[in-house]
């Protein structure tokens, strides 16, 4: 069992501990951090393909998998504190390096190297709440944690689009707000670590998943792909247009972002009142603002497609959450958990391939092909969602 060990200092001081967790939030999506940047990250690299341009930014996810898988033994070894406090130091490090050093492979290493620091102290921001609290606390804690998700890349974003108008390699300087949350760990962070016998008996024993839980995750994948390739192309289109400079780009982000969090704090009484058509509330939602998107006559109706889109695209996320653990036991619901965190992704990975490909067939260019293509998907799956998750249900 899992427990808070009461001998540690610093349970005398609950509120700096409660800051502390919630701090690993707010800093949870620091690798999409540079996607306002894509357009000048083209111009400073003018021989390197788009494909790989847009790898920068989702390639730290793919990295991550690779701790993230290990987060358990690590942390079964050296203790939480020990591996969010390293894997906070390294993503900093890693993250702001580029700002001292700027060859395109250089970037590269170093948004890998981030990615290994992101899993190290990610899983944590909601294991530490289910560790540390109970009850009714435990549950309120677990839906800000979502909201302060969304507001901590909101954050970054408006900070991103402050730095850009004076130098867009600025903007890796703002992973160095990172070494502060250490700081909070070093101090306050108590130590949380997992009875070896209660891991060994989880790992000797997993009941397979459903069939009906392999199509949601199926679904998942396709579900981020899709707002990947919007969140991606968003920045050329903008750029494409002539909509603005990359300071409205970052904006517009940080505003998406602030629509996610308003779809997280009312998809409770949302779902209680719809039921299963919140999911295709969602896609319904995300086709018509997308299409919005690729037919706006200005910067001002774009920015309000791209929020929206956000905003009600939102809904999808905590619905494929949901009704994936519903009618599993306990050890099928963390075996559901890993696997839609894999299954999200390894869709950042494959999606700066699919939409390129996918953009080099169309009359339009290579942005407005691929976002063409995820209005037609996400038309499918209205399609499908509205008779197939009937039955399902």
């Amino acid at each position: 069992m899992l427990r808070r060990r009461r001998t540690n200092p610093t349970s005398k001081n609950p509120e700096l501990i409660l800051i502390t967790v919630l701090s690993l939030s707010l800093v949870s999506g620091v690798t999409s951090l540079i996607t306002g940047i894509l357009p000048q990250l083209q111009q400073a690299f003018p021989d390197v393909s788009a494909t790989l341009i847009e790898w920068l930014v989702t390639c730290a996810n793919l990295s991550a998998l690779v701790t993230l898988l290990l987060n358990a033994k690590l942390t079964q070894r050296f203790g939480n504190r020990r591996v969010i406090i390293s894997g906070l130091l390294l993503s900093a490090l890693a993250g702001s390096w580029p700002f001292f050093s700027q060859g395109f492979w250089e970037i590269m290493l170093s948004r890998i190297i981030l990615g290994f620091g992101v899993g190290l102290f990610s899983p944590h921001a909601i294991s530490l709440i289910a560790q540390l609290y109970q009850g009714d606390l435990r549950a309120r804690l677990l839906g800000y944690q979502t909201g302060l998700s969304a507001l901590g890349n909101a954050l970054f974003l408006l900070g991103a689009s402050l730095l850009v108008a004076q130098n867009w390699q600025q903007i890796f300087l703002l992973y160095l707000v990172l070494v502060i949350n250490a700081l909070l760990a070093i101090y306050w962070l108590p130590a949380v670590t997992p009875a070896a016998k209660t891991a060994t008996r989880q790992a000797t024993a997993n009941p397979p998943l459903p069939r009906s839980k392999w199509a949601l995750l199926g679904l998942t994948f396709l579900t981020y792909l899709l707002i990947w390739g919007v969140q991606l192309k968003l920045p050329t289109l903008f750029a494409d247009r002539h909509w603005g400079n990359a300071k409205l780009i970052n904006l517009t982000l940080a505003l998406m972002n602030l629509g996610g969090l308003l779809a997280g704090l009312t998809f409770g009484p949302v779902h209680r009142r719809l039921q299963r058509r919140t999911l295709t509330l969602g896609y319904v939602g995300a086709f018509l603002t997308v299409v919005g998107l690729l037919f706006a006559p200005n910067a001002s109706v774009a920015v309000i497609m791209a929020v929206g889109f956000n905003y009600i695209y939102s809904y999808t996320g905590p619905y494929l959450v949901l009704h994936g653990q519903m009618g599993l036991d306990q050890q099928q619901i963390h075996q559901m958990s890993s696997w839609l965190t894999i299954t999200t992704i390894i869709s950042a990975f494959f999606a700066p391939l699919v939409w390129n490909l996918l953009g080099q067939l169309g009359p339009g260019k290579t942005t407005e092909n691929a976002l063409a293509w995820v209005s037609g998907c996400l038309l499918i799956i209205v399609i499908g969602t509205w008779s197939t998750l009937k039955n399902t249900n």
